[in-house]
């Protein structure tokens, strides 16, 4: 990798706060205490941000007097699991043409606060309505998920073992992460097999659950950084993919999303080929959503990302550490900013007991917007590296 230049966008704060089921912590106090930690994480005051993007239904124009910002901007964004890279790309826009110097990412939500409520019994991101597929009674993103995992077993013979094999892999990364839902948790492929089924194939425990919690990243320049005491993050590349593409020829079933573009964006961009990443942070709702990226990312070819995962491929000592800090499956759900704060965490050196040694290049990834039943409509790719 080249040097840092004056120019190039670096991540130079993270926050993260508790993650869990039933916080009952209001959603703009996360986000209060998830700036916090950030600035705390970066040595910057409020003063200092002044750039701010609330992503994921955060409401910016009345965060700011709670958060006690005062940016030159605040913007709303939101592109379902696929908003924490689109925020990352509009930062590195607002930076480029000099519009502001520091931007703060923000998330925080709290969908347990949809328990009891809605149609089926709750209204999470995981609740009965989701999209119009509630019209045909497709109930929840599983049932859209489930048909990718259907034709990919139809097609490849992929087994509900190897779904299974991703699920056991990334609970055993959580039961070594605190803060993680599965932590000190592992599980079997037993216990994979023998959990209820939600809609076939998959089963619980090949589904995430939605979490409570709040993020925030802050991004500046390569310059400002360097005053700075926060490890920093360099952003080597980004990209973009629209699954209505692939609606409109009839191929939305091959593919997880439209990842050819957003991939080929962004590793152009940061000069690398799949070779190069040392850990994946993939966005995974589902199993099948982890080996389908393999596959399209080019990890593995097309149909063999179940035995790949089953091999240990994606473990501790496999060819691609993959989801390193348990995935939104057995970590936490934070729509999209659970993938990028892992590959933050492993570029600094702070995977702990799940660190990847000597990781210079992270790739990561985020699916979202709709649910439909062509699975989601945005994918985003981001390629990190370390600050040198």
């Amino acid at each position: 990798m080249a040097e840092l230049n004056g120019n190039d966008c670096v991540i130079v704060g993270v926050g993260v706060t508790q993650q869990g089921r039933n916080l009952e912590i209001p959603e703009r106090e996360l986000r209060r205490e998830a700036v916090e930690l950030a600035l705390a994480d970066a040595g910057l005051k409020r003063p200092d941000v002044d750039g701010y993007i609330a992503c994921h239904g955060g409401v910016a124009f009345e965060d700011l007097r709670y958060l006690g910002l005062g940016p030159l901007f605040s913007w709303s964004l939101s592109s379902g699991g696929a908003t924490a890279i689109s925020a990352l790309i509009a930062a590195r826009g607002v930076l480029a043409v000099g519009q502001a110097s520091t931007v703060a990412l923000c998330y925080g939500t709290v969908p347990s606060r949809f328990r009891g409520g809605g149609s089926g019994g709750g209204r999470g991101y995981g609740g009965f309505g989701y999209g119009y597929p509630e019209l045909f009674d497709m109930v929840g993103p599983s049932t859209s998920h489930a048909l990718h995992a259907q034709r990919h077993m139809h097609l490849y013979g992929t087994t509900s073992e190897q779904l299974g094999a991703v699920a056991v892999t990334q609970r055993a990364y959580a039961s070594k992460r605190p803060g993680t839902l599965g932590y000190e948790k592992p599980i079997t492929l037993e216990d994979h097999q023998t959990s209820r089924m939600i809609c076939e194939p998959l089963r619980l425990l090949d589904c995430c659950r939605d979490t409570d919690g709040g993020v925030c990243v802050i991004v500046t320049t390569a310059e400002r950084a360097r005053d700075l005491r926060g490890t920093p993050v360099r952003v080597l590349g980004t990209g973009t993919g629209h699954n209505i593409r692939n609606w409109y020829d009839g191929s939305v079933y091959a593919h997880h999303d439209d990842i050819a573009p957003a991939k080929a964006r962004a590793f152009a961009e940061a000069g690398i080929d799949v070779g190069d990443v040392d850990v994946a942070a993939l966005y995974d709702p589902f199993t099948i959503s982890v080996i389908m990226q393999l596959e399209e990312y080019g990890f593995c070819g097309t149909g063999e990302g179940g035995p790949f995962v089953a091999a240990g491929k994606t473990g501790p000592t496999g060819t691609i550490p993959t989801n390193t800090g348990g995935g939104q499956l057995s970590g936490y759900y934070a729509t999209g900013f659970t993938a990028m704060v892992e590959g933050i965490h492993q570029l600094r050196g702070e995977g702990g007991a799940t660190q990847v040694a000597d990781a210079e290049i992270a790739l990561v990834s985020g699916h979202g917007g709709n649910g439909g039943i062509q699975n989601t409509w945005a994918h985003a790719t981001a390629v990190l590296g370390v600050g040198k």
